[in-house]
């Protein structure tokens, strides 16, 4: 078993953080997980981009230390360098209190949830294109409720459960790539002026 397989990176650094907050570069991770190892040629195929666009998001995730290039392969000019991720899951420390890291955590979440967006209208998108109905599209809940904090950190570690479960399932041979996004985010009491 590889050191990247039984690994997990725990992030405490805002530059890997700040890294991530690009949509792509977040996909190139996400994909070289699941891939265990890439040349750039193979990782855009992968996920349906060129390889002239991938590039530099590649060279400064393996800049700051969330990949790295493990070999070259082929000869001549068409010698292709080969990347995995450092670790086989990355997880980012949420107690970390740094103005730095909050900052560059916070742009993270956005861009996450702006993503997010995009995909879910993409999916509505294409159903209403092939004829599907759009319930059938994505599954989407949104749910509130007053929790005492042991119920809500039971439920964070439930999302993460979740995350976990996506991650053990990933099958190459399977016909579709699915994407999950769960904010547990607590809500700010309105006033009766409100």
């Amino acid at each position: 078993m590889s050191v990247r397989k039984k690994r997990t990176l725990v992030i405490r650094d805002p530059k890997m953080v700040r890294a991530l907050r690009t949509p792509l570069r977040r996909e190139i991770l996400e994909a070289l997980i699941r891939l265990r190892s890439s040349s750039v040629k193979d990782l855009g195929a992968e996920i349906g981009r060129t390889p002239a666009a991938l590039y530099y998001h590649v060279h400064e995730l393996a800049r700051v230390g969330l990949i790295r290039e493990t070999e070259k392969r082929g000869g001549g000019k068409r010698r292709q360098s080969m990347y995995e991720p450092v670790a086989g899951r990355i997880v980012i420390d949420r107690t970390v209190r740094t103005g730095p890291f909050i900052g560059a955590l916070a742009d993270l979440q956005r861009s996450t949830l702006r993503t997010a967006e995009r995909e879910l209208a993409r999916a509505l998108e294409s159903a209403q294109r092939a004829g599907v109905p759009r319930a059938d599209a994505a599954s989407l809940i949104r749910s509130t409720a007053r929790l005492k904090l042991k119920a809500a950190k039971q439920a964070q570690k439930k999302l993460r459960d979740l995350a976990q479960f996506i991650a053990e399932n990933d099958d190459p041979s399977a016909a579709g790539t699915y994407a999950v996004t769960a904010a547990l985010v607590p809500l700010k009491r309105r006033s009766r002026r409100e």
